[in-house]
Order: C-alpha cells, then sequence, then structure tokens
C-alpha cells in the first residue's frame, strides 16, 4: 500500500492545476481559430530575433546575503498573460525550478513566478513566491521577505539564444460550421553566439531533443521552421485522424444536466513541446525538453526530457557519456538518500510505502550542472501523477569517484557566497 504525504500529494496537484490552467487558457477561445504567435515567416537574410513576447535571459545579483544566478524565460499563454519559467542557483551548484504564478494579477512589468522545489513547500504546498519588476536590465523585487537584486549578464564561456514561439490551431471536424479545435505549440531556442561549427552541432541537438531521440544518428530537419511543420502536419493528421470515429457518437447538443465536463472539451486536444534552460555557464550547457499532450480524459500527460551539452563543440553528453561503467549500484544509494531528502523520509520507512519502488532505479534522464547531477523522474515512472515530476540532485562531491573524465565541469558555477559585483 502506498502512503502519500498530504503535502506532497497537494505539490503535485498543484502543478497538475498549473497545467490545466495553460491548456484552459490556450483553449479559452476554442471556437475560433486563433493563434498566440503564428509560425514566423522571415527570409533567410533578415536578421533573426527573438518572437515578440519572448525571450530567454541570465541574471547576476543578490537574493538576501547570497549570490545568485537565475535563468528565466518567457513565452505567451494566452492573450492576457505570460508564462515564466527559470532556474537558479546558490553556491552549491543546485538548480531551483520556477514556474509561472497564475493566481496573482501581474502587470506587464510584473515577473511573478514561485519556487516549485519540494524544500520551500509549506503546509499548503506552496514554495516561496517571487514577486519582480523588470525595468531595463534590471530585475527586483522580493523572495519571502528577502530583497532580490539581479541584472542581465553574459555568464563566462555560456551560450546566447534566440527564443523562437509557433502555435497553431486545427478544426476537429473541417465539415462543420462551429468545430471545436486541438492545439499545438512550440517554443524552442536557436544558439546565436558560438562559432559556426558548435551553433550547427548544438541546433542539431536541439532538434534531436525535441524530437525525443536518445541516439545521435539520424538526420534532422533543416531549420527551426521546418521542424515546426513537422510538428504542426503530424499533430493535424493524427488529432483528426483520432476524432473522426468519434463524430457519429457526438450528441447533437451539449449535456448542460450536470458539471462534468462538455463533450466538446473533451475534443480540445493539447500538444505542447517547450525548451527549457537548465544550466548554461563555463562551458556546461544543459536544457529540458518539457512535453505536455492532452488526447481526452481526466488530465493531461507531461515530463521533462533533459539533455547535456559541451558548450565548447555542441556535443551531446549522454549517460554512458557522463558515468563511468558499472556505477549503477553506487548510483542507486545515493538516489535513494536524495529522494529521502527531497520527499522527507527516514531511512527506517521503506520506499515502496511513498514511491512505486522497493529500490531506486537509476534513470538515464539526468543532466549535469557545476555542482552535480539532477535526476528527473516524469510522473508515474516511480510514483503517482499526484507527486509530479521528481527531480533530484546529488552533489559533485559525492559523484565525483562514478564521473568519467573530460567532463566540462572545471570554471563552472557558483563558487563564491560573496555578492556579485
Amino acid at each position: 500500500m502506498i502512503f502519500l504525504s498530504p503535502v506532497r500529494t497537494s505539490i503535485g496537484l498543484s502543478i497538475a492545476l498549473l497545467l490545466s490552467e495553460i491548456l484552459a487558457s490556450c483553449q479559452s477561445d476554442s471556437n475560433s481559430k486563433t493563434t498566440a504567435t503564428q509560425a514566423e515567416k522571415t527570409p533567410a537574410s533578415a536578421v533573426r530575433r527573438d518572437t515578440p513576447g519572448t525571450w530567454y535571459r541570465c541574471y547576476r545579483g543578490t537574493l538576501g546575503p547570497d549570490s545568485i544566478t537565475l535563468h528565466l524565460q518567457t513565452w505567451p499563454a494566452n492573450r492576457t498573460s505570460a508564462v515564466f519559467v527559470g532556474s537558479y542557483s546558490r553556491a552549491d551548484g543546485q538548480p531551483h525550478e520556477l514556474g509561472t504564478e497564475f493566481d496573482a494579477v501581474a502587470k506587464p512589468d510584473s515577473v511573478l513566478v514561485r519556487d516549485r522545489d519540494l524544500e520551500f513547500s509549506d503546509a499548503t504546498s506552496s514554495g516561496p513566491l517571487w514577486r519582480l519588476r523588470l525595468n531595463g536590465k534590471e530585475l527586483t523585487g522580493t523572495w519571502a521577505g528577502q530583497q532580490v537584486q539581479l541584472r542581465e549578464v553574459q555568464m563566462p564561456s555560456s551560450t546566447s539564444f534566440l527564443s523562437r514561439y509557433f502555435t497553431d490551431s486545427v478544426a476537429a471536424y473541417s465539415n462543420k460550421s462551429k468545430s471545436v479545435y486541438g492545439r499545438t505549440s512550440l517554443h524552442t531556442l536557436e544558439p546565436a553566439n558560438s562559432p559556426e561549427s558548435t551553433r550547427n552541432a548544438l541546433m542539431a541537438g536541439i532538434l534531436r531533443g525535441l524530437r525525443g531521440d536518445t541516439l545521435d544518428t539520424q538526420a534532422v530537419p533543416a531549420s527551426v521552421q521546418q521542424y515546426w511543420q513537422q510538428q504542426l502536419q503530424n499533430f493535424q493528421k493524427e488529432y483528426q485522424a483520432s476524432v473522426a470515429g468519434l463524430l457519429k457518437s457526438q450528441p447533437p447538443e451539449p449535456d448542460t444536466s450536470s458539471n462534468a465536463p462538455s463533450y466538446d472539451y473533451m475534443l480540445r486536444y493539447e500538444d505542447q513541446v517547450a525548451t527549457h534552460v537548465l544550466w548554461n555557464q563555463g562551458n556546461l550547457l544543459s536544457l529540458g525538453f518539457f512535453t505536455y499532450s492532452y488526447t481526452g480524459g481526466a488530465h493531461g500527460n507531461y515530463g521533462t526530457r533533459a539533455v547535456t551539452y559541451d558548450a565548447r563543440t555542441g556535443r551531446a553528453l549522454r549517460f554512458t557519456d557522463i558515468f563511468r561503467p558499472n556505477t549503477t549500484a553506487q548510483l542507486s544509494m545515493l538516489l535513494e538518500q536524495a529522494v529521502r531528502r527531497a520527499l522527507h523520509q527516514p531511512p527506517t520507512v521503506r520506499l515502496d510505502k511513498f514511491l512505486f519502488v522497493e529500490k531506486m532505479p537509476v534513470t538515464h534522464n539526468v543532466y549535469l550542472t557545476s555542482g552535480g547531477a539532477v535526476f528527473i523522474y516524469t510522473p508515474y515512472e516511480i510514483a503517482a501523477y499526484a507527486q509530479g515530476e521528481i527531480r533530484l540532485f546529488v552533489p559533485l562531491e559525492q559523484l565525483r569517484p562514478l564521473l568519467k573524465p573530460g567532463l566540462p565541469l572545471s570554471g563552472g558555477g557558483e563558487i563564491s557566497r560573496q555578492p556579485a559585483p
């Protein structure tokens, strides 16, 4: 029997609610074909720029007495608000995940994000709220009552990016005057400051990451636009094929006798792909490829797949490139310690009392920071959907004997708790 703590369950539910709010906002006008940002059609000779309303920025500064680095991204969610995601690190090189706070009213120059890490959660499962204001290159405000003062920077040996966002909708029934729509969107990044060979290798790696490739052998699309067109065409084909068989069983009038979701609502399929910067400094680049899919039913499915790159060459560092052979047993022990820390469970409680597993599996879904590694378990992988994604940080001092030589770890990350200049 599995026992979930009320706090942990609420955290997972809050993540699910956050996703459902994004879905609801995207579907708020589902009877008309509207898009937040259509696919760009920019001549090849034109200067490449961020898609309007989207960007990736790195900020450096202070949070109370500590020096931090913040990676922050935004793109549109609907006509009145934006999605913000990010992560920040202190001196230990451990990244802490941030997500949009949709419950608070934001002004146009406001950035409202909330800590999603378990260690910051209170009795109501909510981490501290960041109330920040954008003023040029400055980002200032508060976190849990502490002052935050940040300034946009380019970290040494880091990769700068252009932020690209595409979205479109597809009619379920092309022969009906009023059809429900499914929606698909793509957010990705294009490296902008590396040498051409490195930039091309990174871009190919990003396209493979978006596609979910586990090997680097297959050819990739020639451009982000080409990948987007493939994604849109695949969504249109699969969506219309899926709903075609449901047309005969669709009720002629919506059921208003209960509070259950309408039949139309169940056909508002959603397919989202987004690229998150997880780490970007000291020749070490880690990206997360987030996917969300709703194909009817109670809720959608989501998850993040992480890939680390050597920013000097653009080469993707797979699990076998990072860890020495025959390290599974040691990693499993370290991950058990990490999951107990994260979920506040003592060694006396068996794992299968709060997880689906009796022994921690070693996921290959891992990324590096200068301070260690983060292992990502997606919903249902080791715990219930309500648990959400479980991200476990293992410090570098514990991992060092298990790592292969030659990794781009030196010189990156936070090395001082002194305030940044």
